[in-house]
């Protein structure tokens, strides 16, 4: 049996984005532990050019009537040394993300999660809809090999995204 690794990643939470609306706030509670709140698959190795990862798991305890969505920003770095913000999301809570391997050897990679809690309120028989923004940071290493190498995890990554 092939053991897929997952990798256990640091996490950083940075400063929250508020909208000027006044959403429930009790509703954005729910987890104490921010380091629990993300699950990931990410390959420990893969070769150069574009690979794939996913959020294999949101933890947040989930409240009725409030929406969630999810975005991976990820800081990949491509010829010329140029380093470019590339963005993923596709509308549900487990998206694929992109990575890119510049140079063989260890690379960084660097992900921003931007975690979207949309709550529905009213205010003087008008209804808003409030966005809270929230950003988890997170670092993973991982080993980038000259040639045309797929591991077990990527390949599983890739089956799920043709379902």
């Amino acid at each position: 049996m092939i053991l897929l690794p997952i990798l256990i990643i640091s996490c950083r939470q940075t400063e929250n984005e508020k909208s000027k609306n006044k959403p429930n706030k009790k509703a954005s509670t729910g987890l104490t532990n921010q380091t629990d709140l993300f699950e990931f698959k990410i390959p420990d190795t893969i070769s150069l050019g574009k690979h794939i990862g996913r959020i294999t798991k949101y933890k947040r305890i989930k409240k009725q009537n409030i929406d969630y969505l999810l975005s991976v920003i990820v800081s990949n770095q491509y010829e010329d040394s140029k380093i470019k913000m590339d963005t993923f999301s596709n509308g549900t809570l487990n998206p694929f993300f992109g990575i890119n391997g510049f140079k063989t050897g260890t690379q960084e990679i660097e992900l921003l999660i931007e975690e979207q809690i949309i709550e529905p309120y009213e205010k003087d028989k008008d209804s808003f809809l409030g966005i809270t923004k929230i950003y988890h940071e997170y670092d993973a290493r991982i080993t980038v090999v000259g040639g045309n190498y797929i591991s077990e995890t990527e390949k599983e990554l890739l089956s799920k995204t043709k379902k």
